[in-house]
């Protein structure tokens, strides 16, 4: 079982090195029961607070919400911004 997962902005730097194609493609990731956005995080070595938004399958959605296999996950850091 597996997600599809894309990683934005300066989480990129997190993208496993086994990972096939460029690196703001999404790639795969082994799925195991009860996985959430917060548990793929800690999995691929983002620290906490450095996911801001989580969408799966295009929705935005709370960080433990539970995945399922041939989910589409993206993961986004805090934004700056400003006047």
């Amino acid at each position: 079982m597996e997600i599809e997962v894309k990683l934005y902005g300066q989480l990129r730097r997190y993208r496993p090195e086994g990972a096939t194609g460029a690196a703001h493609q999404p790639f795969a990731w082994p799925l195991t029961a009860g996985d959430t956005a917060v548990s793929l995080a800690q999995a691929l070595g983002i620290p906490d607070g450095l996911v801001n938004a989580v969408a799966v399958n295009g929705t935005a959605v709370q960080p433990d919400t539970p995945l399922h296999p041939g989910d589409k996950v993206s993961l986004f850091p805090p934004s700056a911004g400003g006047v």
